[in-house]
This record gives C-alpha cells, sequence and structure tokens, in this order.
C-alpha cells in the first residue's frame, strides 16, 4: 500500500511545484498542508524520514528568488 502513497505525495509535489511557478501562493500553501498531513501516517518506521516530499516542497520554497 506504501507505493500508492508515495504516487500521491509525488503527484501533490508536481502540482505544489505548479502553483509554486504559477505564483499561485494561495494554492500552493494548501498543497503544503496536503504533504504534511500525508506524512503524518508515518511509514512504520521508528526512525525519522530524512527526506521525502515535504523536505524537498520545504527545499523548493527555501531556493525561490527573493524579492528585491
Amino acid at each position: 500500500m506504501r507505493t500508492r502513497h508515495d504516487t500521491l505525495e509525488k503527484n501533490i509535489l508536481a502540482l505544489f511545484s505548479r502553483a509554486c511557478r504559477q505564483g499561485r501562493w494561495d494554492v500552493a500553501e494548501h498543497l503544503l498542508c496536503a504533504l504534511e498531513a500525508s506524512g503524518d501516517e508515518g511509514d512504520g518506521c521508528e526512525q525519522p524520514c530524512v527526506r521525502g516530499p515535504v523536505v524537498d516542497a520545504y527545499l523548493s520554497i527555501a531556493s525561490l528568488p527573493s524579492k528585491p
């Protein structure tokens, strides 16, 4: 079942990136919340996730050019 969950997260991340590129910050915020909610389930592993869609989303925000 984890594979379907991973695919959902990848699709949400792709939509998040698209919303950011198009300047749709209102939509991007909701998609980021969806990524965070999907990560709350966990994968049953005791170790924290080092890298995943939520981290990728925050890294893409950090790499956006700042406004002058």
